[in-house]
Order: structure tokens, then sequence, then C-alpha cells
């Protein structure tokens, strides 16, 4: 749901990571016809990998979600910015797990985790900002 925003978000500043040489890859749980089909509904630019055995989820130790997590003010009011700004949710695809939380890490060029954010309710994600800095953070270290 907000994670497909979230998707979004990236995908219109994608130039700005590439600005920075950095590379993108989105993970989902989906099947990999549902990843597919879901990179081309919100046309990314950048890989939408099938992780449906949440492989990678359980690696990153990515929780899950409560139904009172939904109602939180924090995820109500991020829900509301986003329809007020002409985002509508969606239910994703049949077998998807609503509850499943996300997470953004950065991986350096030795292809070690150097920034990890996991998520703790649906709503919770860095700013796209927060995201590119942590990038440059990650390459000046490699120097």
């Amino acid at each position: 749901m907000l994670c497909r925003a979230h998707l979004g978000d990236i995908r219109d500043q994608y130039q700005l990571f590439k600005d920075i040489n950095a590379t993108v890859v989105a993970i989902t749980f989906s099947s990999p016809a549902e990843a597919f089909k879901l990179a081309q509904e919100l046309n990314l630019p950048f890989p939408l990998v099938s992780d449906s055995q949440k492989e990678a989820y359980k690696v990153f130790e990515l929780g899950s979600a409560q139904w009172k997590d939904f109602l939180l003010p924090k995820v109500l009011w991020t829900f509301m910015g986003r329809i007020l700004t002409g985002w509508l949710p969606s239910l994703g695809y049949s077998k998807d797990d609503l509850f499943q939380l996300g997470g953004d890490f950065v991986v350096d060029a030795k292809g070690e985790v150097v920034y990890a954010f996991k998520s703790s309710s649906p709503a919770d994600r860095p700013t796209i900002q927060f995201l590119l800095d942590q990038l440059q953070k990650a390459q000046a270290g490699d120097n």
C-alpha cells in the first residue's frame, strides 16, 4: 500500500540517484509475474525483484504490522496526506501480505550494508533526501 507510494517517490526522484552513481533495486514479496506487472504499472526505471519466499525480509529482519498499527495517527495522517495529493491506496494483488513491513538499505561498493532503515509501521519510511544523504556518506567512506 504505502510501499507503492514510496516506490513512486523513488521513481519520481530517480535522476538524483543516477546523478550520484547509485544503483536502486527494489524487492517485493509478490510473485515474479506480479512484480513485473507492478513495475510496469508504476513505470519503474529500476529493477523490481521478486522474493516470494520473503528470504530477504528474513535476512534483514523486517517485521510485520498489526491491524492496530493502521490506526496510528501517523499512519492515518500519511494516508490522508497521500490521498489529498492524488495517490489512491491499492489493496495490491491477491496474495500480498498487507502487514509485511518494508525497509530501505544502503549497500556500499564492497557489498556491506552501511545503513539500514527497518519500518516500524506501515507509514514509516525515510525521505528520499535522507536516503540520498546516506548514499553519499557511504560513497565518501569508499574513497
